[in-house]
């Protein structure tokens, strides 16, 4: 029998190391408890504790008590049994990541021997003791009911401490876009290039979502403001799985009037296909269990020319060959296929009659790997884990997507490798020209950018967890990544096109060492990280000169972490925590042009050399039980925000040139408010979220000197002390109600009989204005950066659902659902045109006859400017 299970360990590890389809185990919590007499409260040492689910088992020790470490997230049964009383079992116990689920028993005394067990549900404690950090979590029942769940940022967008700004980034309590780092199963899935997730992380997978937005531990580094972990589901002991379908209704933009038009079908398509359970072969030999979840899309959205289509793909195979060792296998596909659309480009050209000419953006990625957990004893263990992560885009006009750029029209046409240009003025169109001298293309003219981009890892980590005793759990853990990045881009919007091509092989690694310490009075999460980048590379030390050439240096930084929980009373808990945060830049300002070439327009030159960017952060907070079903969390937080990236204007005789360096600072103060109403005996549920929140700085992204350069006459000057970020959204309200009527549940409205097994959910969000920067006609500033702020905007999304369950099977249930964004089809700004303050007026057509305007509107009534339309999706979906 050992013989067969090792071949069957070495089959599977050879395939998993092949092949990309299966995908791994989400992080962990513990469980903790005691058990006790229950008419005595005397404590029962010897009890034997176990889980069903995992098959583990451990004894209470000389105090009556026990614990398990390294629980996958989850939702489990425990079982206490002990001679001489009867067992008990509880159900329900919730296990989140990184925290203690505490669990204790009440056996009673059974002088007879009996086969009788006592099952009581656990009940999940309103205030987490232990919980030393500002994090939100949404489980599998709260992804479901959202309104609108479509994506990972979506059901973050609403959380406290969350903004979307004008340009669709999210942003956590006032840190920059790129600055959250995204874990797929505890494995980070960051594209380098653009700062976000590299793939698409379905909701339709996840068992639970994560979101750590202050005093993350040790174990979680290169963020700056944010950690995102989404967890995928595991298979069960049972077959389970779910079919959904949507299609939906929106009002598209209609280039003609430059208008919203009507609602009407416009493919918002969705199915998604989800199987879990045993293995066959398996399951008794070895405990296989497996998850599957595929997703494709075809979106058409509201915009023209933005229609998307992807498919993915998320598989987990769970082993358990032997008693102390678990095996995971991990992978997951993602494919996209979207439409690009630009109302203008950067020479104020509108491709909105001739979407044609607009460019296609093609992406793909895949992950794979393993994952090694051996259990040594109840109190110490070892993890070994193997990634592989690879993600691409690319980005061409749709009919020369499969032409290198130097083939192109306006580029090859005369042989002799000088730009010729893609836009012929006699291809403009007459007619929707204003007195800028921008008008609508057509004809044969096409987007002139070509951009291609790859990052493939591999990284391997190992990890000790061990409960030293009952009050330290301790971690230690490394990890070393090595990085291969191409990027190809070429851009031709005037005579002198802008391009740059690199392939670099920077390494990473990290290590840390976390402790926490549980005295009941006070829990203590201390840690140290350690993160080393060298980005193994040269450059130009002088880009002018060229004469010498230098190796960046390697670069080391430490980040100590403490976070302290204090429970001073049974239902109020305060938290305080304190931390260093470092994160690499972008790898796109690191290695951009390093060949130093000075003769495109506007050139600019990256920097490897570039030390990480610098958060110290402090954190307050207090979580209080202010009924038996209502909590209060109130937390106040400080960010000291120095080394982020900046650009600098370099003159010189004959040219001059632009290169990115650390420059750039800020500060961030805020106050979290969280009200939240509980699932418990009522049919209501629901959350109040605000944030107040003050982030300031020298400059809201990192280009943003560079783009001042070449839009005004004069060299910027970069301001000397700090103003409105351009995503200090100084007030923000979140309202959802949740009434959820269960199954068979019967009650009266206006003397009728109601149905059960229905429910609607709804969220109402308020934002204040965000910040602009206030110019005249000619683009010359007026006041000081971002003094301008646009309109405040509100909206209201909604869902219904109605299940039907089905008598063959238990459980299984057909819900047909309706989701609608924007329920009151208010049109929210989210940008405006600097001079005006409006978005869709630019201040330039004042001079133009009644005719004239009419057609010039078109070109300035800038969609882009407006957040999206009424949306409608509906569907149903079928669990079994």
């Amino acid at each position: 029998m050992k013989s067969k299970k090792l071949l069957c360990c070495l089959v599977i590890l050879a395939v998993a190391a092949f092949t990309a389809p299966l995908l791994h185990a989400g992080t962990s919590g513990k469980i903790a408890g005691a058990v006790y007499n229950a008419d005595t409260d005397e404590q029962l040492p010897g009890t034997t504790i176990r889980i069903l689910e995992l098959d583990q088992a451990v004894p209470c020790d000389a105090d009556g008590e026990f614990y398990f470490i390294n629980v996958p997230v989850g939702t489990y049964t425990l079982e206490a049994t002990l001679i001489g009383y009867q067992s008990m079992t509880k159900t329900g116990v919730k296990v989140l990541v990184d925290l203690t689920t505490p669990v204790d028993f009440y056996l009673v005394p059974s002088e007879l021997s009996s086969d009788s067990t006592v099952v009581v549900v656990a009940e999940r404690e309103l205030v987490q003791q232990d919980v030393s950090y500002s994090e939100n979590w949404m489980t599998r029942d709260d992804i479901i009911r959202h309104p609108n769940s479509t994506s990972v940022d979506n059901l973050i967008a609403n959380m406290a401490g969350a903004v979307v700004d004008g340009r669709g980034n999210l942003h956590l309590r006032g840190g920059r876009d790129g600055t959250i780092t995204y874990y797929f199963d505890d494995v980070p899935v960051q594209d380098p290039f653009t700062g976000t997730a590299g793939t698409r992380i379905s909701p339709e997978a996840l068992e639970e979502l994560s979101v750590v937005s202050g005093g993350y531990l040790a174990e979680y580094g290169e963020a700056l403001s944010g950690v995102v972990n989404a967890l995928t589901q595991e298979g069960g002991e049972a077959y389970s799985g779910k079919l959904k379908l949507t299609d939906g209704l929106t009002e598209p933009y209609q280039v003609t009037s430059g208008n919203f038009g009507k609602l009407r079908r416009n493919s918002e398509n969705m199915a998604v296909f989800n199987l879990g359970g045993p293995i066959p072969g398996l399951y008794n030999l070895m405990g296989g269990k497996f998850f599957s979840s595929s997703e494709y899309r075809d979106l058409g959205g509201y915009l023209p020319h933005n229609r998307l289509k992807s498919f993915s793909q998320a598989s987990k195979l769970t082993l358990k060959p032997s008693p102390k060792l678990k095996l995971n296998f991990y992978g997951n596909y993602y494919r996209a296929e979207r439409e690009r659309y630009d109302h203008r480009d950067v020479n104020n050209v509108s491709y909105d009659f001739n979407l044609d000419g607009l460019g296609l953006i093609k992406s793909k990625s895949y992950r794979w790997g393993t994952r090694a957990t051996y259990t040594h004893s109840p109190s110490l263990i070892f993890n070994l884990q193997y990634n592989h992560f690879f993600t691409e885009t690319k980005v061409a006009p749709e009919h020369l997507f499969d032409v290198y750029w130097t083939e192109w029209p306006g580029y090859s046409e005369d042989e002799n490798g000088v730009y010729d240009g893609t836009i012929d003025d006699d291809n403009y169109n007459p007619d929707y020209i204003g007195n800028t001298g921008s008008g609508f293309t057509e004809g044969d003219d096409f987007f002139p950018y070509y951009s291609y981009r790859k990052n493939a890892y591999d990284s391997f980590e190992g990890e000790i967890i061990s409960q030293i005793d009952k009050y330290n759990q301790f971690k230690f853990g490394l990890e070393y990544r090595f990085n291969d990045l191409k990027w190809d881009n070429k851009q031709f919007f005037n005579d002198q096109p802008y391009g740059e091509k690199y392939d670099v092989e920077p390494r990473y690694a990290a290590g840390y060492i976390q402790d926490k310490i549980e005295l009941g009075y006070m829990i203590i999460n201390a840690g140290v990280r350690a993160d080393y980048l060298n980005a193994a590379v040269n450059y130009w030390e002088d880009p002018i000169s060229k004469t010498t050439r230098s190796t960046a240096d390697p670069k080391f930084k430490v980040s100590p972490r403490l976070g302290i929980s204090h429970p001073i009373a049974s239902n109020t808990v305060i938290h305080f925590n304190y931390g260093y945060f470092y994160q690499v830049p972008l790898y796109s300002y690191m290695f951009t042009n390093l060949q130093a070439d000075l003769n495109t327009g506007f050139p600019i030159v990256g920097n490897p050399d570039m030390e990480p960017e610098k958060t110290i952060a402090y954190e307050f907070g207090l979580n209080h039980v202010i009924a038996s079903d209502m909590t209060l969390k109130v937390t106040s937080y400080y960010k000291d925000v120095s080394n982020l990236t900046s650009t600098r204007f370099v003159e010189y005789p004959g040219g001059s040139y632009t290169y990115y360096t650390n420059a750039d600072y800020g500060s961030v103060k805020g106050l979290d408010i969280v009200l939240v109403k509980h699932h418990t005996n009522s049919l209501l549920a629901g959350s109040v979220n605000y944030s107040y929140m003050i982030a300031k700085g020298n400059a809201s992204y990192a280009t943003e000197g560079y783009y001042d350069y070449f839009t005004q006459d004069d060299p910027p000057i970069w301001p000397d002390k700090e103003y409105p970020l351009a995503f200090d959204q100084r007030h923000k309200l979140a309202v959802n109600l949740d009434l959820s009527v269960p199954r068979n549940y019967k009650f009266k409205l206006f003397g009728l009989n109601m149905p059960s097994a229905w429910g609607i959910n709804t969220i109402l969000s308020y934002g204040s204005g965000m910040p602009y920067t206030r110019t005249d006609n000619l683009g010359n500033r007026i006041g000081t950066p971002n003094s301008g702020r646009l309109p405040a905007y509100y909206r209201v999304d909604m869902r219904f659902v109605k299940d039907f369950f089905l008598g063959f099977a238990k459980d299984t249930r057909l819900s047909f659902f309706v989701e609608v964004e924007n329920l009151f089809d208010r049109r929210n700004i989210i940008n405006v045109y600097s001079n005006t303050g409006l978005p869709d007026d630019d201040g330039q057509g004042w001079s133009l006859g009644e005719e004239e305007q009419e057609e010039y509107d078109l070109l300035v009534k800038d969609p882009q400017n407006f957040d999206v339309p009424r949306t409608i999706r509906w569907g149903f979906e079928y669990v079994f």
